[in-house]
């Protein structure tokens, strides 16, 4: 009943998401605008001209370009709304690719490999079609387990341990980098670079996290891994450095965002007046109908409003996919729905943002099934010491 329902949800989602995306793009004349400033060679809103070859593969530079169409109105300081709103998305997007990434390295999905652990595929995929359709059918394809099914642990905690100078080195730094200020920091063709760069985070993460796993931790660790791979206890200290570093993320922007926005409803004067109306909570977080039949009057609004509307289907996404993850197992006896996780959910999203509750509701399940597993582990080694304890009597007796 549980995968029936969840899996109804997100594909709901996945259409709406073609709707919201794609479709309202179109009809609204957003790509009809990015295909007249692509055949100039102009960046959109500020019309500098830039070199369109970056990978010598004509229909991947052609695909990038649409891209850089997109991102460059977001990125370049232009529109200060669509700024501060990637800079939350950004936060909010980096516990999503951790929570994805966590999912797709548990013993069950490598073993098998699931869908699920395709997860440089998706995050490929999702950055050429929006994660807004893509994850949705993704995580449609994750299993759903209780206490006594569910298995969380990994193959290699070494991969988990690499999960943070990846996300670091893989995301977070190319971010920065195509966030810089042109062309006062960087000339105009290196933030060029640096949005296209960007595109690749899922190549660059994997990259990352092999690097720090091949030439660190299995050189210098390879022993106390061994062991760790028998120990739950260990790896749910891994998997707790991570999810830290992921809630860090996830309300370093969350509440920096807020309190923007807050201030720009609360002291409108603080702000210049069409930065306050710009920063107002209504227009960053709350998307445009794709039914409204509005028309885009730059790509910069357009990008806008498709942004918002990714952002707000993936917090959809994976709070819908964390509930259905956690509920069985936190909840074994309260069926469907729990009014109890909902309402904690709705609390963990005004305090650290939808992808912080979603990395809460994720932690708790993993602790608990972590909890039986350390005493199953406990149980065993109970047992192993009465057994030796009677073979000594025994012997005693002899």
């Amino acid at each position: 009943m549980h995968f029936v329902v969840r899996n109804t949800i997100l594909i709901g989602l996945a259409a709406l998401g073609y709707v919201a995306l794609w479709k309202f793009a179109s009809d609204n004349g957003t790509f009809a605008l990015m295909r007249a400033v692509s055949l100039r060679n102009r960046l959109p809103g500020t019309g500098e001209e830039y070199a369109t070859e970056f990978t010598r593969w004509r229909w991947l530079d052609e695909f990038l370009r649409s891209l850089v169409t997109i991102f460059w109105p977001m990125v370049n300081g232009t529109q200060p709304d669509s700024s501060l709103m990637c800079f939350y998305f950004a936060g909010q997007g980096i516990v999503a690719w951790i929570l994805t990434a966590l999912e797709g390295q548990r013993r069950p999905n490598k073993e098998s490999w699931t869908v699920i652990s395709l997860t440089t595929a998706y995050g490929l995929l999702f950055q050429g079609l929006g994660i807004g359709i893509i994850g949705p059918l993704f995580l449609a394809f994750s299993s759903l387990g209780d206490r006594a099914t569910s298995r969380v642990t990994v193959h290699h905690k070494t991969d988990i341990d690499a999960m943070i100078p990846a996300t670091i080195g893989g995301i977070i730094i190319p971010t920065v980098l195509m966030s810089l200020h042109a062309p006062t920091t960087v000339s105009v063709e290196q933030k060029v670079d640096f949005i296209r760069l960007w595109q690749f985070f899922p190549l660059l993460f994997r990259l990352g996290q092999r690097v720090w796993t091949s030439l660190v931790f299995v050189r210098l660790d390879s022993y106390r891994d061994e062991l760790a791979e028998k120990s739950p206890r260990t790896q749910r200290r891994a998997f707790r450095r991570v999810y830290i570093f992921g809630l860090c993320c996830a309300a370093i922007t969350h509440i920096g965002t807020l309190i923007v926005s807050t201030m720009s409803l609360l002291f409108p004067t603080f702000f210049a007046k069409d930065i306050s109306a710009q920063f107002h909570p209504g227009n960053l977080f709350v998307p445009v109908s794709p039914f409204s039949g509005k028309q885009a009057s730059t790509v910069g609004e357009g990008a806008h409003w498709f942004l918002q509307w990714d952002m707000t289907i993936m917090f959809l996404t994976y709070l819908v996919w964390a509930y259905f993850a956690a509920v069985k197992v936190i909840y074994p006896n309260s069926g469907v729905l729990s009014a109890s996780l909902i309402l904690r959910l709705a609390g963990w999203s005004l305090l650290f943002g939808p992808m912080g509750a979603a990395m809460l509701a994720i932690w708790e399940r993993d602790d608990t099934i972590f909890q039986v597993e350390e005493q199953k582990v406990k149980s065993r080694k109970l047992s192993a010491e009465e057994l030796a304890s009677l073979a000594q009597a025994g012997g005693k007796k002899q």
